[in-house]
């Protein structure tokens, strides 16, 4: 899995780009132990702290979980792990939580461009159960995990696992507000209805293969979702007066 470092390699640079080259193999996966560091460093001739600061490294950007006592692993999930990077960045530039939800419509537009030009039978199947089934829903919390759904599904369905990961990690960062936003949609007088209608609108664009149609449906969903945002936000800065 590992081999020597070349003379004249930067330690922290060979091992980082070993690591990664096995990730992207499949010698390492989701959830896999990886070696001892002591393993490790014999394997790749270099020092215990130099394979320890990479794996530091790693676990600061969510692509590595260490275990006291227990060794460490590659995160279960890599499809979020950009999470904890974009959490620093998006605060280390003052973002705002519109700034991030802007960042989120841009890419769930492309996700639904591409989504409709790669949508199977199998794929079209799935979101009409999921549609479906947020529906039938009648409790906020189950028609909210189903939206999420309903959009990771067509993010899944783009087949662009960088896109993905990013998206995920974007719609982490405003999973709070978001969950609050539905919660003050549902509040007002037949706005529920109208993201309902926006679903069905997108659902059927991406299974009819209309690419144009499907970014457009999104376009106008995240436009009533940015709207009712900030109205809450006004709300809630008129209640702290």
């Amino acid at each position: 899995m590992f081999k020597k470092v070349e003379d004249g390699e930067r330690a922290f640079d060979a091992i980082l780009k070993q690591i990664i080259a096995n990730i992207e193999a499949g010698d390492l996966k989701a959830g896999a132990a990886l070696p001892a560091e002591r393993a490790m460093a014999e394997a790749m001739g270099v020092s215990r702290p130099a394979v320890r600061e990479v794996l530091r490294a790693l676990e600061l950007l969510g692509i590595v979980k260490s275990v006291p006592g227990g060794g460490n692993y590659i995160t279960e999930n890599l499809d979020t792990w950009l999470i904890g990077p974009l959490s620093i960045l998006f605060r280390l530039n003052n973002g705002y939580l519109r700034q991030n939800q802007q960042l989120r419509a841009a890419l769930e537009r492309e996700s639904a461009l591409l989504a409709a030009r790669k949508c199977t039978p199998l794929d079209a199947a799935e979101l009409w159960m999921i549609l479906a089934r947020l529906d039938a829903a009648e409790d906020e919390k189950d028609r909210g995990k189903l939206d999420k759904e309903l959009h990771q599904k067509i993010a899944r369905i783009a087949d662009n696992p960088m896109l993905y990961c990013v998206l995920a990690a974007a719609d982490q960062l405003t999973e709070s507000i978001i969950e609050g936003t539905r919660d003050y949609i549902m509040k007002k007088n037949q706005s529920a209805s109208v993201v309902d209608e926006q679903h069905h609108k997108l659902v059927e664009a991406i299974i009819n293969g209309d690419a144009d149609q499907a970014e457009q449906a999104m376009s106008e969903h995240m436009e009533t979702i940015e709207q009712y945002m900030e109205e809450m936000q006004q709300e809630q800065q008129r209640e702290r007066r």
